[in-house]
């Protein structure tokens, strides 16, 4: 059994040194600066645009979909206060000391135009054939995006979109459940004494019921947690 944790541990070492390699960040922060440019520094530009959207000015109870603006904007940021935005800059500070703060920081800015460009495709190239459950993604935005370019890059596009799905599965469940849900059940036993096995159930059937009520109720439930998140990750930043 260690040896074959070792060579798993290996294997994961390799992917990660790939993954994480410095060119790859660089490119990364590369391509934020050319769309913050070519977008005319939109993050700055559109931030007024963007309040007015998730404070409802722009919503109407007769348009298609099942979630409004603020409660979409609330389940996106339902994936990011928690593993990215807390134990990912504790990560980042372990290793990199005080100065990864400001690399954050940089990275964080010239980021903001590359994810707005990423929604904005999923928005251009979302499936909508059922007006109350779109489904969008990278997954659409890569087949549907090169299929316009060439029809022949239609199947290169669907291959690239199903590995997509795949990477995100596995990164998924380790990252973004079990080593979540695992540090919450760790805390949990620490400070109340609760065993690990009923934390990680309760857990299970709280999410569950949020899941199979579907994306209507997965806005709802995002949409008065996530403030409240966000008020509590402010304040215990001071």
């Amino acid at each position: 059994m260690d040896d074959f944790l070792q060579t798993f541990n290996d294997v994961l070492s390799a992917i990660n040194g790939v993954i994480f390699h410095d060119v790859v960040l660089f490119t990364v922060l590369g391509v934020g600066v050319l769309f913050t440019i070519w977008s005319g520094f939109c993050q700055y530009h559109a931030l007024s645009h963007g309040v007015s959207v998730i404070r409802g000015r722009y919503d109407d109870k007769d348009d298609p979909g099942a979630i409004n603006h603020f409660q979409a904007l609330s389940a996106a940021l339902s994936a990011t206060v928690g593993l990215g935005n807390i134990g990912g800059v504790a990560v980042a500070i372990a290793l990199g000391g005080p100065g990864a703060i400001f690399w954050m920081w940089v990275v964080g800015i010239f980021g903001m135009a590359l994810k707005t460009t990423e929604v904005t495709q999923s928005m251009l190239f979302r499936n909508t054939d059922d007006a109350d459950e779109p489904h969008g993604g990278p997954m659409w935005v890569v087949e549907e995006g090169l299929a316009k370019r060439s029809p022949r890059l239609r199947p290169l596009g669907r291959a690239i979109g199903v590995l997509f799905c795949i990477t995100l599965l596995i990164a998924t469940i380790t990252g973004g459940n079990m080593f979540q849900a695992w540090n919450v059940a760790v805390v949990t036993e620490e400070g109340l004494g609760i065993p690990q096995p009923l934390v990680g159930a309760i857990q299970a059937v709280l999410v569950g019921a949020v899941i199979l009520g579907g994306i209507k109720r997965i806005g709802a439930v995002a949409g008065r947690i996530v403030p409240f998140m966000c008020l509590v990750y402010l304040i215990a930043s001071f």
